[in-house]
This record gives C-alpha cells, sequence and structure tokens, in this order.
C-alpha cells in the first residue's frame, strides 16, 4: 500500500486512508459538479436529514445515481487497488461513459494518435478537469505529465 510522506524533522508517514476526502468534495474535485451546486445540496442536507448528499445530487438531476454510487462505494477501494484497468472502463463504471462512448473513442484512436481522454474530451464526452481527475488519482499521473496543461 502507498503511503503520502511528509517530510519534517522527524519523518512522518501518513499512511493514504488516514483521511479521505467526502463524498461532495471528491465529485466537486472530479470536475462533476460545481462548488455552488455542493453548497446548495449541503444546504439541502440542512433541511432534509434523512437525505444523503448523493441523493440529493441525483434528485435534483445533476448526477446519474450510479455515477454518485460509484464514487460513493467503490471509489476509495479503486484508489487503494491502483489502475488496474484502462480509464474508459472505470469512467464506464462511474457512468460517465457508456460502451458505444468507448468503442467510439477506440475507433478514433485507432486512426488518430490521440490519447483516450483527449478524444472523449474534444468529442465533448467528459471535461478535461474530469479525465485529470482519473488521471491523476488513479493512474499516478499529475497534471504536468497529462495531456491537458493549462
Amino acid at each position: 500500500m502507498k503511503s503520502n510522506i511528509i517530510i519534517s524533522a522527524p519523518h512522518i508517514i501518513v499512511p493514504n486512508n488516514y483521511w479521505t476526502p467526502l463524498l461532495g468534495e471528491t465529485l466537486r474535485d472530479a470536475g462533476l459538479i460545481t462548488e455552488a451546486q455542493l453548497q446548495t445540496v449541503l444546504g439541502d442536507k440542512q433541511e432534509y436529514k434523512e437525505q444523503k448528499v448523493g441523493e440529493i445530487l441525483a434528485l435534483r438531476g445533476w448526477l446519474k445515481q450510479e455515477t454518485v454510487d460509484f464514487f460513493a462505494e467503490e471509489w476509495t477501494r479503486c484508489l487503494e487497488q491502483g489502475a488496474k484497468y484502462p480509464i474508459g472502463e472505470y469512467l464506464k463504471q462511474a457512468a460517465l461513459l457508456n460502451q458505444e462512448n468507448i468503442e467510439y473513442i477506440l475507433y478514433i484512436q485507432k486512426r488518430l494518435p490521440m490519447k483516450f481522454g483527449k478524444i472523449a474530451v474534444n468529442e465533448g464526452l467528459l471535461k478535461k478537469r474530469t479525465v485529470n481527475f482519473f488521471l491523476e488519482n488513479l493512474f499516478c499521473q499529475p497534471s504536468i505529465d497529462t495531456i491537458f496543461l493549462t
């Protein structure tokens, strides 16, 4: 299991699972919801205490329930295991792409020397922030190494 290392005196090793971001923060960081949407949902949560953040997001129509479920139930396990599958498979599990989208991207990729994520963004299927989020977290590719330098 990988660990984050904080360099100080004395050296301290902090396990990756020491701090797990909340679902809303993760979805915001992935570019799937905005900060304003997150704040709205958190406000709704105060009024509807029995509702979960993910349920509110799905009820408002801001995300598919399958996407919320993936990040609520599977994301941490994916991070712990590291990338075992191509990025398209994770995006499909998160209900961000379907099999038809993946096949279309792979079709284009056979004809053009472009990365999967770049094609998905160019075709308007995903935001580049979302692709970078998956690359950085699952494939350990910091933004500087991705195709999307900003």
